[in-house]
């Protein structure tokens, strides 16, 4: 009896290796990594660069505000049609103001690394960009009202001025975008206080530039206004470390 022939196989694996990349690949990849990287953290530092000068821009355009005498409706508008050229620059402070604070209020939230008032810091930078973004539209009635002075009698300007204001939209609108844009950045730096990216104490900081204008005003309250905005400069620098760091 014959036996056959037994034929040995060369065992197979059932996942192939992971390819191994060549050297100009893997020098490649990192470069692409590293430009990334590098990319990011450019947009961070920006963002806290416009973050800190939103500040001061408000700071401006409260400085340049045409002065009224008194806070009706018909000193309102008769201040913006009285020296068009001062209405126009405090309008564009104001407006550019709003839309730096809301890349801002967004590049800040790339502060925090952990879970810890990472909630916080979302919520309250989003809610900051979107109350912010409302505002920059609001500043386009600064024209609007001085042309209304300077084409319209005093009462009909008033009048329509009154009848705009009172539109259900227009309500929803200015009190979303004061809730939002005002409350949004106190909440986001409590976030940030929580995962330690600054101290507690600037908080409630944030909180008295619209208390140092209303309340205090004149050049006083201008000062103490650019003082309680330290919140902003500081997570602007903080911004402004981490580029550096991934740079």
């Amino acid at each position: 009896m014959t036996s056959s022939p037994t034929t040995t196989r060369p065992a197979t694996p059932l996942v192939a290796p992971p390819a191994t990349p060549s050297g100009t690949d893997a020098t490649a990849g990192s470069a692409d990594q590293l430009r990334a990287h590098g990319q990011s953290g450019l947009l961070g530092a920006l963002g806290g660069v416009a973050l800190a000068m939103s500040s001061l821009l408000f700071v401006a355009g409260a400085a340049t505000s045409p002065p009224q005498d008194d806070g009706s409706a018909g000193a309102y508008i008769e201040s913006l049609g009285a020296d068009p050229f001062l209405t126009g620059l405090s309008a564009n402070l104001f407006h550019y103001s709003w839309v730096l604070a809301a890349f801002g209020a967004i590049a800040a939230i790339g502060l925090v690394r952990g879970r810890r008032g990472r909630v916080l810091t979302v919520l309250g930078g989003l809610c900051a960009a979107f109350g912010t973004i409302q505002f920059t539209g609001l500043l386009y009635s600064d024209w609007v009202l001085a042309a209304l002075d300077h084409q319209l009698p005093a009462a009909t300007a008033v009048s329509v001025f009154e009848e705009v204001t009172a539109a259900p939209s227009v309500v929803v609108w200015l009190l979303s975008a004061k809730v939002f844009a005002l409350l949004g950045f106190p909440v986001l730096y409590a976030g940030l206080a929580r995962a330690g990216v600054i101290t507690w104490w600037l908080v409630p900081l944030s909180l008295l530039p619209m208390i140092a204008f209303g309340v205090v005003g004149g050049p006083l309250g201008l000062a103490l206004a650019v003082l309680c905005y330290a919140p902003s400069y500081v997570v602007g620098w903080r911004l402004v470390q981490r580029n550096r760091v991934r740079s």
